[in-house]
């Protein structure tokens, strides 16, 4: 895990934690480590990350990526919270489960917008499953 700014900000920070944390109790995810960039977004708190994702490193930089990303999602910071929550099935919020409808209902309404998830289904579901805390 690497931030790419001397003073990440608060979601860098989270966002690093969370899967350094993640890696380290579940070695297996390493293997979710293929290339890809991925914006995040808490609209609410007016701050945002680029994730770069490559074989074995992640890098966290505060900030956009200039419209490189291959996934932008968009949310408030307690939707952030709750899709790294969220139970998952086959890499995406389940939903026989009610965290998982509720996630999928805040998609649906636009609450949770994910820019590329139709173009990168496999990006969108490596980074729910490094996300994931269940």
């Amino acid at each position: 895990m690497v931030f790419a700014d001397e003073e990440p900000n608060g979601l860098a920070t989270m966002i690093g934690g969370l899967i350094e944390a993640n890696l380290h109790h579940h070695p297996d995810r390493a293997e979710l480590l293929r290339p890809g960039v991925i914006d995040l977004e808490a609209v609410d708190a007016g701050v945002a990350v680029s994730i770069r994702l490559a074989r074995g490193s992640v890098t966290i930089a505060n900030g956009l990526s200039d419209h490189r990303a291959d996934l932008h999602v968009r949310a408030d910071s307690m939707s952030l919270v709750e899709l790294a929550a969220t139970p998952l099935r086959l890499g995406l919020p389940d939903a026989l489960h009610p965290e998982g409808r509720l996630v999928a209902r805040k998609v649906a309404s636009g609450r949770i917008r994910i820019d590329g998830m139709l173009r990168h289904p496999g990006t969108l579901s490596r980074l729910a499953r490094l996300l994931s805390v269940v």
